[in-house]
């Protein structure tokens, strides 16, 4: 009896252990469960942050520093620094002779003024797609703009000053794009 005593008292350790081992090794399920108990309060905390405070942290920028490398490689004449009312200057660049101005309408659509200097048609092909099409004329604030299709979905007014093209290129409305060539023409 005592050799039976003994046998089933390290049978029981045996087992204890191999319990203890087993719930010390950490399954893959354990640490979704204990990540998902993390996640949810912070997921929950930004979805009624942005629900109730709404999301205003478009970054906005000067475009002073692009008009002012434009202006120093006389690419005239320049968009004035203006923006339609409740709309945003969200990207300003000027690189490699051309000026890139991005802004955000009110209804949070972007627009885009180009403006460089060289060939017109080959300019306007290169930002427009070799797909855009010319659909006619019109005046604003007393320059005349040629109406252009642009990606699918965009329309575009490019006016061409001498050898300067400047190109108003988004996904709104015509009325939008003569907002912003109102605007920035002064």
């Amino acid at each position: 009896m005592t050799t039976s005593a003994a046998t089933d008292s390290s049978q029981d350790e045996a087992a204890q252990t191999a319990a203890e081992a087993a719930k010390r090794v950490r399954r893959p399920r354990d640490m979704a469960l204990s990540l998902a108990v993390l996640f949810v309060p912070i997921l929950l905390v930004l979805g009624v942050g942005r629900f109730l405070y709404g999301d205003s942290t478009t970054a906005t920028v000067d475009p002073a520093v692009a008009l002012f490398g434009a202006a120093r490689a006389s690419m005239s004449p320049l968009p004035q620094g203006q923006v339609p009312p409740d709309w945003k200057v969200v990207s300003a660049a000027y690189r490699d002779g051309v000026l890139r101005l991005g802004y955000l309408t009110d209804a949070d659509k972007g627009v885009q003024l180009v403006q460089g200097r060289g060939d017109a048609a080959a300019f306007v092909r290169a930002e427009l797609t070799a797909s855009a099409k010319q659909q006619g004329a019109m005046e604003v604030a007393g320059a005349d703009w040629q109406r252009w299709t642009g990606r699918p979905g965009e329309s575009a007014l490019v006016r061409t000053t001498g050898d300067v093209t400047m190109i108003v290129v988004g996904p709104v409305g015509e009325s939008d794009l003569v907002k912003l060539v109102t605007a920035v023409q002064g």
